[in-house]
């Protein structure tokens, strides 16, 4: 029979090397595979030209991240355009005619949906092993932009931004093991 220190040893030896094998075997890292196709194909790019006459800025941005049960994905899409104040609430409300449009023509589920266009916007939604969100935030004023470039009266700088989280699992979320 063993003495207790040479199994207390092999045990201590096991679990050193076992947890960090098990960690990479469970691990998740970003791919293509796990980027949903809404997130793949959104941008709000066609919504804000109809309203801007081509003078918006734009600009987005992309991050992901590993994870030992799942994977993450968040883009985020930052605009700021001259709008007239009565364009205001029809911007925001075609903003989220467009997110869940495009939602939906991804083959997105929407789960909740909730938000005034004074207030901006909220999406949760799944498609396929993916659960996400979409928050479109509230117009913001931006008068120093207005005050360096001569614009119409009735126009004035806005800023607003949309920004979209999922979380990727290699099993479909709701499925019980």
């Amino acid at each position: 029979m063993k003495s207790p220190q040479v199994l207390i040893a092999l045990s201590v030896l096991l679990l050193a090397v076992g947890v960090p094998i098990w960690g990479c075997v469970h691990t998740f890292s970003p791919a293509p595979e796990t980027e949903s196709a809404f997130l793949k194909n959104y941008t709000p790019t066609n919504v804000l030209k109809r309203f801007d006459d081509g003078q918006a800025s734009y600009s987005s941005g992309r991050g992901s991240g590993a994870g030992y049960e799942s994977v993450t994905h968040t883009a985020m899409f930052d605009e700021s355009l001259f709008l007239c104040s009565e364009k205001f609430m029809p911007l925001m409300d075609a903003l989220s005619d467009d997110v869940a449009a495009q939602l939906v023509g991804n083959g997105a589920r929407i789960l909740s949906q909730i938000g005034v266009a004074q207030a901006g916007f909220h999406f949760d939604y799944k498609l396929g092993k993916t659960v996400g969100s979409v928050t479109i935030s509230p117009l913001e004023l931006t008068p120093l932009l207005t005050q360096t470039i001569p614009r119409p009266n009735c126009m004035v700088g806005v800023h607003t931004r949309i920004d979209v989280a999922e979380q990727w699992s290699p099993k479909e979320p709701g499925l019980v093991n």
